[in-house]
Order: structure tokens, then sequence, then C-alpha cells
């Protein structure tokens, strides 16, 4: 066993990813940061833009913690500070549920970055931990995400990272009295092992 690399394990080049705390610093963050962010809600979430309840963060939170991967995205501690800086979340789940993720070897990937953080590579380094970590540990062969069309950002994200566009909700997202097409992507275990080498 390499202990350096097993060591490592929870950190890459800029971030260090740690477990979901069921405490009210994780969860005022949350609910603050991610869940009311307007903009980040409209490009991550399929649900009404509407102002969140800390009630509905709260559970949503919850259930984060309960995903195959569910964990919050860090900046190493500051000079003087006692903890990492939370910067966003990452998880990994199947919507299908436990018994058929377990059987097929599926996740669904799912990634927020708060909004003074965004634009400055965070979002793909976390992304590219998660997607090492699932094939790596987990034992996962495919990752799959959606995006709305309207995400260009996304798209653009998604495809320099190795997700093969497999094809599209047509008109399934309402927004700003528009429909607009879901985007499914997914990345193949061996597809990613082409990426990374040998």
């Amino acid at each position: 066993m390499d202990e350096e690399l097993v060591g490592n394990s929870f950190q890459s080049g800029r971030l260090i990813f740690r477990a979901i705390e069921d405490d009210a610093d994780d969860k005022r963050w949350f609910h603050e940061q991610i869940k009311n962010d307007p903009v980040g809600f409209a490009l991550g979430d399929s649900n009404v833009l509407r102002p969140q309840t800390r009630r509905r963060s709260d559970s949503l939170l919850l259930e984060i913690q309960g995903f195959l991967l569910g964990v919050i995205i860090c900046l190493p501690a500051a000079d003087g500070a006692a903890s990492p800086q939370p910067i966003g979340v990452v998880a990994l789940n199947d919507e299908a549920g436990d018994n058929y993720r377990h059987h097929h070897r599926l996740a669904v990937l799912s990634m927020s970055i708060a909004k003074p953080y965004r634009n400055q590579g965070y979002g793909a380094e976390a992304i590219n931990w998660a997607v090492d970590w699932a094939f790596q540990k987990a034992n996962i062969h495919s990752i799959s995400l959606g995006c709305v069309e309207y995400n260009d950002r996304g798209k653009h994200l998604y495809e320099k990272l190795g997700f093969v566009l497999e094809g599209r909700y047509r008109k399934s997202h309402f927004h700003e009295r528009q429909w607009w097409d879901v985007l499914l992507y997914s990345m193949l275990e061996d597809e990613w092992k082409a990426l990374r080498g040998p």
C-alpha cells in the first residue's frame, strides 16, 4: 500500500474534502451560501427557483450526508483560521437507490460552488477528485450528470473533463418563460482510464 497516496485521499492540489457535519455551522453555511444563491440554484437545481427555507436546506444537507459520497469542498485554513474554509459541495449518488447502484455500479454526480469562489477552477478540481474517488475507491463503473441547456459554463466544463454527451430530455426544464433541454452526460470507467493514463 502506498501510504502517502492513501494519506492524501481527502485532498487535491488546492482543496480539502471533508464530511458534512450535522451542526449549526454547516447547516447555516449550506443554507446561506449554496441553497439561497439564485444563480447557483438556477444552474444546478431542477426545482422551482424560490427562496429556500432553512428546514428545506437542512433536509437536503442531511440527505446528501447519506449519499455514496457527500462532502464539503474546502480551501485549507488561512493563517490564523481554526478550520478550512467551505466553498462548495460535491456528491455522488444514484437516484434509483442503493440496490440498483450496487448491482450496476452507477453514480450520479452533483456539485455546487459558492458564488465568491466560482470561475477559479475549483469546480473542475473538485469534479476530478470525485471522479477519481469513484473509480479508484468506490468501484463505480459509470458516472452520469445532468446539465440544463442554458448552463454554458457547465457544458464546457463537463466536456473538457471528459464527460460524453449521451442524450437529452427535450424541453423538460422551465426557466424564465422558456422550455429548455436537460443534457445528459456520462463517463465510463474505461474512458476515465484513458484520460488518466496507465
